[in-house]
């Protein structure tokens, strides 16, 4: 009888926890507002990074660019190493380029930015440069140009 007391109540057990995970939702994490990132305005553009150096192609992260109006303000949100320090190196600039450009270089846990410019009625671009903890260039490129206009 005792087996049938164990049996019964990790079939209980194991009921109950089938039935949370059925009837509670999955939350997955939305991008922090753009206040949260220190920049104005509303989402523009979001475009995620995959690693294209050193052997790395899984996604690192996200760049998020904001617009009010005015200014475009873009972060990027590290989703690989998350809550370790590595190098990120981001910049935004007009397109075309007239050579102004705002940047954020540093050893960032969580992300790197804000970085800003003035563009209303043009395009930006960001170049992004990332590291692993241990020094490894993950990916360099050019993101963009985008939220044209």
């Amino acid at each position: 009888m005792r087996k049938l007391t164990k049996v019964t109540r990790w079939m209980a057990t194991a009921a109950t926890l089938v039935g949370v995970g059925v009837v509670a939702p999955v939350v997955t994490a939305a991008p922090a507002s753009a206040a949260g990132y220190g920049c104005a305005g509303n989402l523009s553009y979001s475009k995620a990074v995959y690693g294209n150096r050193n052997g790395f192609s899984s996604k690192l992260g996200t760049v998020y660019d904001y617009f009010d109006g005015t200014y475009n303000c873009s972060v990027f949100v590290k989703s690989a190493w998350a809550g370790t320090p590595s190098w990120i190196t981001l910049a935004i600039y007009r397109e075309p380029n007239d050579g102004t450009y705002d940047e954020d270089s540093g050893d960032f846990s969580s992300y790197a930015g804000p970085v800003r410019i003035k563009a209303p009625g043009t395009c930006v671009v960001e170049m992004l440069d990332v590291y692993s903890p241990g020094g490894t260039q993950a990916y360099v490129g050019q993101i963009g140009p985008h939220s044209c206009g």
